[in-house]
């Protein structure tokens, strides 16, 4: 009698495991395989990283003859130099938050979306214009080995230096937050607009920006 029971009691406690989602190591089966959903959320977090660094949109060697043309402003762009400093920034939330806010006080200025124009000559010179206006106009030179682009404006005005980068299509130039509020208050001046407003887009980079790269996206 004892030697039936035992048998029994084994092919119950299997049945129960298997009734609860455990194999027979105690693990849940049930929990091992990753729903869809969450491979998804994982796989979109990660990208949302990726396109958040400045690493990814510099993966991609340019060369001076790719950027060329006439480039329309799109959107600013904003791209941290690690993942920690994205981590403590707050990620792509705050990324999104930049973007929105300064593309409002670009706005502003004159610079907007569709209007704003940067053109590079094959003879290494360019013009930034909008609404029929000159912003900036003079020579530049690349520095491929950095990616670095270097525009200096006639007379000397309206100087800049900036990281060249794509991203996808489009084409982005990258500066320091700091250097960046130099060009849009050169860029006031020029245009006539009240630049009062651009003490208030520092505060919109927070107290320390080192390590984050702001710029504009543009299009062909």
């Amino acid at each position: 009698m004892k030697k039936q029971i035992l048998p029994i009691i084994i092919v119950a406690a299997s049945l129960l495991f298997t009734s609860c989602g455990l194999g027979t190591n105690g693990m849940s089966t049930t929990g091992s395989s990753t729903s869809p959903s969450t491979t998804e959320s994982v796989a979109s977090a990660g990208a949302s990283i990726l396109n958040d660094l400045l690493g990814s949109l510099l993966s991609k060697t340019i060369t001076e003859r790719s950027f060329i043309g006439t480039w329309t402003y799109q959107s600013p762009e904003v791209r941290f130099e690690s993942e920690n400093l994205l981590s403590k920034a707050g990620g792509s939330v705050m990324a999104s938050s930049i973007e929105k806010k300064l593309d409002s006080y670009l706005g502003k200025i004159g610079i907007t979306k569709g209007v704003t124009t940067f053109t590079f000559k094959s003879d290494k010179t360019y013009i930034i214009q909008t609404k029929g206006k000159t912003i900036s106009s003079g020579t530049y030179t690349y520095d491929q080995s950095n990616q670095m682009l270097s525009m200096q404006g006639t007379f000397g005005l309206m100087n800049q230096s900036c990281l060249v980068g794509m991203d996808g299509t489009n084409l982005c130039l990258l500066y320091d937050a700091d250097k960046l509020l130099s060009v849009m208050n050169s860029a006031a001046s020029v245009l006539g607009q009240a630049n009062s407003t651009l003490g208030s887009v520092a505060s919109v980079f927070g107290n320390n920006y080192n390590g984050m790269k702001v710029g504009f996206s543009l299009a062909k």
